[in-house]
């Protein structure tokens, strides 16, 4: 029978709990950039970038790897953000967060996606908790101080031991005096190899709508990779179907022997927006829980459906990443 770590620490079989749960804060070079490196013995490894958001870079289950990482690689927050600049600092990762301002297209000002994987964490604490097979809590708090009202997220990422889960939690308030836009969309982007050979995306929706007309062709291919070819990208936005409030989206791999599985809460992130790109060096599928759509503030202002959050308010939104073999 295999011991838990708290067992295992008690009987003294285990002598450090950073053997099952390590943890590796450091500056990395050339980019300068701060980086947290937690491997949980049997779980998810996940990199958490405090100078990009809090978000989450390259994650590996059982020597996998599940995030697609682009050519620009892992590069420090952008001073300029106007129009289309952001593309020119994403560097993909498992979770890229869009917002707080804008989500999408360049809109009333703000730039593609926002600014907030641009922002750099502050009051970042991380701590290594033994409770049966132990897991790592990270929190940090992100500020975009930008009019009319700022708007501060306090982030905890928290990774086990002995099962492949990781989950995020974003408490956003709005701690100014007036309302706010506060748009966001969590962008967890697969590539080779989780995005290759025989996968399947499983994702239970009630309707599917092409965000523009060279996206129609992904109706009827977006449940598994296509040709690497060149072409323009596709968006499509799907209205989940949840199962007690919660919709779950799942990348197969058959090949590979593994599924990662995304589930978020359908009250607080209604829409899923997908994105394929199929072109060469690309090859990259991302599922994204968001409360709007990817076609900029004043598309969903002209809709109705621009999220706001008034002075003083407080929203919670959470995704819960796992993985497992199949």
């Amino acid at each position: 029978m295999i011991e838990t770590t708290q067992q295992a620490l008690a009987s003294g079989a285990l002598a450090n709990v950073a053997a099952v749960l390590d943890v590796q804060q450091r500056t990395v070079m050339p980019s300068g950039m701060r980086v947290i490196d937690v491997i949980p013995a049997n779980g998810i490894a996940i990199r958490i970038l405090p100078d990009r958001g809090f978000d989450l870079g390259q994650a590996h289950y059982r020597g996998i790897p599940l995030a697609w990482i682009s050519q620009v690689g892992e590069v420090p927050p952008l001073a300029d953000l106007e129009g289309m600049a952001w593309g020119d600092g994403f560097g993909g990762g498992l979770v890229v967060t869009c917002g707080l301002r804008n989500v999408g297209m360049p809109s009333e000002g703000h730039g593609l996606h926002g600014t907030f994987s641009h922002l750099r964490a502050t009051d970042v604490v991380v701590d290594s908790v033994v409770d049966g097979d132990g897991f790592v809590t990270a929190t940090a708090t992100v500020v975009d101080d930008a009019p009319p009202s700022p708007l501060r997220v306090v982030r905890t990422i928290t990774t086990y031991a002995g099962c492949g889960r990781v989950e995020l939690t974003d408490v956003t308030t709005n701690v100014g005096g007036l309302d706010a836009e506060a748009p966001v969309l969590y962008h967890l982007n697969f590539g080779y190899p989780l995005w290759s050979g025989r996968t399947v995306v499983d994702l239970p929706v009630a309707s599917s709508v092409a965000r523009d007309p060279d996206s129609v062709p992904a109706l009827d291919s977006w449940t598994s990779p296509q040709a690497v070819e060149s072409g323009p990208e596709w968006v499509l936005e799907h209205a989940p179907v949840g199962t007690e409030g919660v919709a779950t989206a799942r990348v197969i791999n058959a090949d590979l022997g593994v599924e990662l599985a995304v589930s978020w809460d359908t009250s607080t992130l209604p829409i899923v927006n997908q994105w394929i790109d199929r072109n060469p060096s690309m090859a990259v599928m991302a599922i994204e829980p968001a409360n709007c759509t990817t076609r900029g503030r004043a598309h969903e202002r002209a809709s109705g459906t621009l999220p706001v959050l008034a002075a003083g308010e407080e929203r919670t939104t959470s995704l819960v990443i796992e993985a497992r073999p199949v």
